[in-house]
């Protein structure tokens, strides 16, 4: 995509997203929009005075937007809330844009996103070639995407707030038994991490979790903590119902009112080798099994804290042989390698190479050491024996 090296607007060179790398971030955002919404295209756009630079988009999307005359992101930020066209051939202003012309978008649905001083910086947007309407609900689901989205944006602001000095010395835990071996590593990019992983095991049932609250310091830490020994806690509870319970707490105590957490949240039946789970917006998990096929486990679940309540939770079940893998990471650990979705498959080849998960927890924590990683690394990789 063709960007020029300035984008013109001042709020917009302070953001750092102007003509940066691809970053799953934002990838992963666009994907659960696009889906959720049932559309031809979910977009993240950087809006600068006369481009648009796209920050994120979908797997395989390759719409080649880049003026601002030729969209309709220019107009969102100038909105206070969601900007929606039902059917932009039908009106006067918008039939000409090379969106509608060339690309045969007729709907289009955005909301602006804002700098930690309030200039809107990008958009995240929605574009169909059918013309449709938002209804309340719908209107809700793209109102906390785009909190989603803001988030990101004002995390990537360069001198973001990070909690202190990156720690040296990476945690690693593990567990083994006769059925499977559990380990763990984790590295804070500031004194207190905002990720949190966990497990226990009682009878024939391991409970895996590993959640990532938005933000660092020390309420992030702290809601973490509050997370991870929340969802433990209902280790009798299947995932499903154990997030749905967590969430019903939350509301009850405005607990996730500014801030929310993307996570995976498992059982695994060691007798059976039945794994069911939940993913709320995480997305960074893989099953590697033996015979050398890779499954992504993931969902349609927006972050806990975003998902409105007329939107279902969504579970998901799969099953685990001798040989298998399941490794679960933050999106810091994608830093270490390209920022992009092809860092999560880059991880699991990596696995599939290492003698054992301590060797891979070695060679990441070199990659994170020598790598310009802003975030915190956490990752989680079960075996089956």
């Amino acid at each position: 995509m063709t960007t020029t090296p300035s984008s013109g607007v001042p709020a917009v060179e302070d953001s750092g997203l102007w003509d940066s790398p691809p970053d799953e971030r934002f990838d992963r955002i666009t994907r659960v929009a696009q889906e959720l919404f049932d559309v031809d295209l979910a977009l993240v756009n950087v809006v600068g005075a006369d481009d648009i630079y796209t920050k994120g988009q979908p797997d395989g999307a390759r719409f080649g937007f880049s003026s601002v005359a030729e969209v309709f992101c220019g107009d969102t930020v100038q909105q206070d809330d969601i900007l929606e066209i039902e059917d932009a051939r039908a009106i006067e202003r918008y039939a000409s844009r090379g969106a509608v012309t060339h690309y045969g978008m007729r709907f289009y649905a955005g909301i602006p996103l804002r700098n930690d001083r309030g200039d809107a910086v990008a958009t995240l947007c929605l574009l169909d070639g059918d013309s449709r309407h938002l209804d309340a609900a719908e209107r809700e689901a793209l109102y906390r995407l785009g909190q989603w989205a803001q988030a990101e944006v004002r995390q990537a602001q360069p001198g973001a707030e990070a909690g202190g000095a990156a720690s040296a010395a990476p945690r690693g835990d593990s567990l083994v038994g006769d059925e499977l071996r559990l380990a763990a590593l984790a590295i804070p990019h500031g004194l207190i991490s905002g990720d949190r992983s966990g497990w226990q095991q009682f009878g024939g049932r391991v409970v895996v979790t590993l959640a990532d609250v938005m933000g660092k310091g020390e309420e992030a830490g702290r809601l973490a903590d509050e997370l991870l020994a929340a969802l433990q806690s209902r280790r009798d509870s299947a995932p499903l119902d154990a997030v749905r319970s967590v969430e019903d707490e939350a509301r009850a105590t405005g607990r996730y009112r500014d801030t929310f957490a993307t996570l995976f949240h498992a059982v695994i039946d060691t007798t059976t080798g039945i794994v069911d789970f939940v993913d709320a917006g995480h997305g960074l998990t893989l099953l590697l099994r033996a015979d050398g096929t890779t499954e992504r486990l993931r969902s349609h679940n927006l972050p806990l804290g975003l998902r409105p309540r007329e939107l279902a939770w969504e579970a998901g079940q799969v099953e685990v042989a001798r040989g298998d893998l399941i490794v679960s990471v933050s999106d810091g650990a994608l830093d270490a390698y390209d920022s992009t979705l092809d860092s999560l498959r880059l991880i699991g080849e990596d696995l599939r190479r290492s003698a054992d998960p301590d060797d891979f927890f070695r060679d990441l924590s070199v990659r994170v050491s020598t790598q310009p990683v802003d975030d915190d690394v956490t990752a989680v990789v079960v075996s089956i024996h």
